[in-house]
């Protein structure tokens, strides 16, 4: 899945009275009967995805940007991507049904609005762990360490990590690369950095974009993490946002 739809980045929440949400398809099959009534039956074994519609209105042109970069970051119905309902914290794995349509708002025109279509599901709610690393030295690996496990079957929506402190010694000779894999070595996600981009400092970021997010029940996430002989990383967390796979 790729990378979350900015909810919490944009600086205004969906127009709750434009708020539409109906199934996909009917997905009954009627059948005429001579008496005048008809019968009824299922073409379908389970619930299909529903279509959801909404407005953002009195966007600022970055908000307009945010919007366009998420929408081109997924070829607009091309991957399936999180969102998250900002009034009832629902979350939904959803495409795009179609392009986002944006207009000049006709009394502020230096702002927006933007109508967004979605097709898609609600899933779990989103859960988030985090695995503490200690402070490696100078030029200290880690190897293949497990640092996340769960009896069910997950997709992993996001990985990033939150530093502690201030990097030292890394740059172009001395890197420090940070990769997460699954138990059959299957990348999930490589960070490299050197001179630029350089470790957060004290902060959190997120690792990139996710391949092989979906883990079976007990599987395994793996830390590797390979220094430099100056790298030194801080301490450092590694932040998982993962919900149960439906």
């Amino acid at each position: 899945m790729s990378k979350p739809f900015p909810t919490f980045e944009l600086s205004r929440k969906p127009t709750l009275a434009t708020w539409r949400d109906k199934a996909w398809k009917d997905t009954t099959l009627r059948t005429d009967l001579v008496y005048g009534g008809f019968s009824t039956r299922a073409t379908a074994t389970r619930p299909g995805p529903r279509h959801v519609s909404f407005t953002y209105n009195l966007l600022t042109r970055a908000d307009k940007d945010l919007i366009e970069d998420h929408e081109d970051h997924v070829m607009i119905g091309a991957a399936a991507f999180a969102f998250r309902e900002s009034e009832t914290n629902e979350d939904w794995e959803v495409r795009f049904l179609k392009e986002v349509i944006f207009a000049i708002e006709p009394e502020l025109p230096s702002l927006f609005f933007a109508n967004i279509e979605f097709i898609g599901k609600r899933i779990e709610k989103m859960r988030t762990e985090t695995y503490w690393v200690e402070d490696l030295g100078a030029g200290e690996d880690i190897a293949n360490r497990p640092i996340f496990v769960n009896p069910k079957a997950v997709t992993i929506n996001s990985i990033g990590i939150l530093t502690q402190g201030a990097p030292a010694g890394v740059d172009d000779s001395n890197t420090a690369v940070i990769a997460v894999k699954d138990d059959a070595a299957n990348v999930l996600v490589s960070k490299t950095y050197d001179t630029d981009p350089q470790p957060p400092d004290a902060d959190y970021e997120d690792l990139g974009t996710l391949a092989n997010a979906s883990l079976a029940a007990g599987e395994h996430l793996n830390l590797n993490v390979t220094q430099g002989a100056t790298a030194n990383l801080p301490v450092f967390g590694v932040v998982i946002e993962y919900y149960f796979t439906p």
